[in-house]
C-alpha cells in the first residue's frame, strides 16, 4: 500500500510550486476549513450552503476552492502528497485510488456518533464508495439523463413532438420527420453516441450487461444490437457524423434552434433553465424505452474528509451539514447537481431552480430508479480500457470499416486486459 501511495501522490519540485499562488493557500485563523470542488456551474449551490453552515457555525469559517476540472486532481494529488490538502473535497468513481493510498479518513464513526442513516441517500452511490465495511463518502449529488426538446422548433416545423411515454422507435419516425422539414445545416437529434455512456446504457435497456462476472460481455446479442442502433441513427443522417461531432455542443445548439431534441445529462440541465428564452421552450421527457425499459447509467459525487486534516469533528460538521436535507436543499437551489438526498423537498428545489423546463419534475420521477452504475464507475480499473476504446475502436467502427460484431469483440478484449 505504501508504495502504491508514494506512486499516487508522488510530486516534483514544480508540482508543488504550481500550489504556491493565492488559488489553494488554506486560511489561517481559530477554525478554518478549506473545501475544494472542480465544477463551476455547481460553484453557486456550493457556495450558499457553506454560507448557512457558517451562519450556524460563527467560529468556523469555510474558504471554498473552485479548481478547473481539468486541473483538479493533479493539484489535489500533488497536495495531498506533500501532506497537505484540503480539510474537504469531492470525489467520484476514483475513490478507490484515494482510499488504498491512505488519503481519505474513514467516517464511520462519525456517521454512528450522529446516528447518521445512510438509507436517507441513494443506494447506489452509499455503496459506491464503501469499501471494506468502511464508508469514505456521503453523497452529495447523482447523475440522471433526460431527453430536451425545442418545443419553438416543433412549432415551426409543424412536427408532433415526442410525447413522455415515447419509444425508440417514436424517436427514430420523428426525428426523420424534423430532418426532412428542417435546413441543411440543422440537426434533428442528438443521442449520446460515447461507449461508456451511450452505447453501453442501450445495451443495459436491451437486457444486456458490459461486464458481467469481471469479464467484457459486449459479444451479446445485445452488445451488437446497441452498436448497430447507434450507428444506424448516424448512418439515416439524424445525428451528426461521429467523426466529426467532437466539438459538437447540444446545449448550446437546443438554445439557438438548430438541434431539435437531444439526450442531455442532470448537470447540464440548469445551463438551459438560464438560457434567454422563454418559459416552456425546453420540454424535458425520460429516455426513449426499448422494450419497456430506459435505463440509463449514473454516477455521483460525496463529500469525503482528507486523513491529513488537523480539524477532523469540524471537517465533519461540514459535511453533515452539506449533505443534509437542508445542505441538499441550498445546493439544489443553485440548479445545477441532482441531489442524492432521497428527501422529496430536495427534489423539488431542484425542480424549482429549473422551473423554465417542462415536465422536468415528471421525467426525473420515472428516470433516477432506472439508472444502473456507469461502467468506469462501478469497475474504475477500466479507465484505461475505456480511454483505449473511445480513441481507437469506436472511430473505426462509426466510420463503416469494422463490423458491429468485431467492434463487440474487441472491446470485450480491451475490457479484460483492463480487468486483469
Amino acid at each position: 500500500m505504501l508504495a502504491r501511495r508514494n506512486l499516487m501522490f508522488a510530486t516534483t519540485a514544480m508540482m508543488l510550486a504550481s500550489l504556491s499562488g493565492p488559488e489553494l493557500a488554506w486560511s489561517a485563523g481559530d477554525v478554518n476549513l478549506s473545501l475544494m470542488i472542480w465544477d463551476p456551474a455547481q460553484k453557486a449551490g456550493v457556495q450558499k450552503a457553506v454560507d448557512a453552515f457558517q451562519g450556524a457555525n460563527p467560529g468556523i469559517k469555510v474558504d471554498l476552492i473552485q479548481v478547473p476540472p481539468d486541473q483538479y486532481y493533479t493539484k489535489l494529488d500533488a497536495s495531498l502528497g506533500a501532506g497537505e490538502g484540503p480539510d474537504v473535497m469531492w470525489q467520484s468513481s476514483k475513490a478507490s485510488y484515494y482510499v488504498d493510498g491512505g488519503a481519505l479518513e474513514p467516517l464511520n464513526d462519525y456517521i454512528k456518533k450522529d446516528k447518521l442513516s445512510l438509507d436517507d441517500y441513494n443506494k447506489k452511490i452509499v455503496d459506491l464508495y464503501n469499501f471494506g465495511g468502511k464508508q469514505y463518502g456521503i453523497p452529495k449529488d447523482m447523475d440522471a439523463w433526460t431527453f430536451i426538446y425545442n418545443a419553438s422548433v416543433f412549432k415551426k416545423l409543424g412536427v408532433e413532438a415526442p410525447k413522455p411515454e415515447w419509444t425508440w422507435d417514436d424517436m427514430v419516425r420523428i426525428a426523420k420527420e424534423v430532418k426532412a422539414k428542417q435546413g441543411q445545416s440543422d440537426v434533428p437529434l442528438y443521442y449520446n453516441y460515447s461507449f461508456n455512456n451511450g452505447v453501453s446504457s442501450l445495451v443495459h435497456a436491451l437486457g444486456g450487461k458490459v461486464i458481467d462476472n469481471n469479464k467484457g460481455t459486449m459479444s451479446s446479442a445485445a452488445g451488437t444490437k446497441a452498436l448497430e442502433m447507434i450507428k444506424a441513427l448516424q448512418d439515416d443522417g439524424l445525428i451528426l457524423k461521429v467523426a466529426s461531432s467532437s466539438d459538437f455542443n447540444p446545449v448550446t445548439s437546443l438554445i439557438s434552434g438548430k438541434l431539435a431534441m437531444a439526450e442531455i445529462p442532470s448537470w447540464n440541465l440548469s445551463l438551459l433553465s438560464k438560457a434567454d428564452q422563454p418559459e416552456g421552450t425546453f420540454q424535458v421527457i425520460r429516455m426513449p424505452s426499448v422494450n419497456g425499459s430506459w435505463t440509463t447509467d449514473t454516477n455521483g459525487l460525496v463529500y469525503v474528509m482528507n486523513v491529513n486534516s488537523k480539524q477532523k469533528d469540524d471537517a465533519w460538521k461540514l459535511i453533515r451539514f452539506l449533505t443534509s436535507e437542508q445542505g441538499a436543499v441550498l445546493h439544489a437551489e443553485g440548479g445545477a447537481g441532482l441531489p442524492a438526498n432521497s428527501s422529496k423537498i430536495a427534489l423539488r428545489a431542484f425542480v424549482k431552480a429549473n422551473d423554465k423546463l417542462g415536465g422536468l419534475e415528471q421525467a426525473l420521477s420515472v428516470t433516477m430508479d432506472q439508472s444502473y452504475l456507469r461502467t468506469t464507475t462501478q469497475f474504475p480499473k477500466v479507465i484505461p480500457g475505456n480511454a483505449k476504446i473511445s480513441s481507437t475502436l469506436m472511430g473505426p467502427f462509426y466510420a463503416g470499416t469494422v463490423s458491429a460484431a468485431d467492434t463487440a469483440k474487441k472491446i470485450d478484449d480491451a475490457l479484460n486486459e483492463a480487468l486483469r
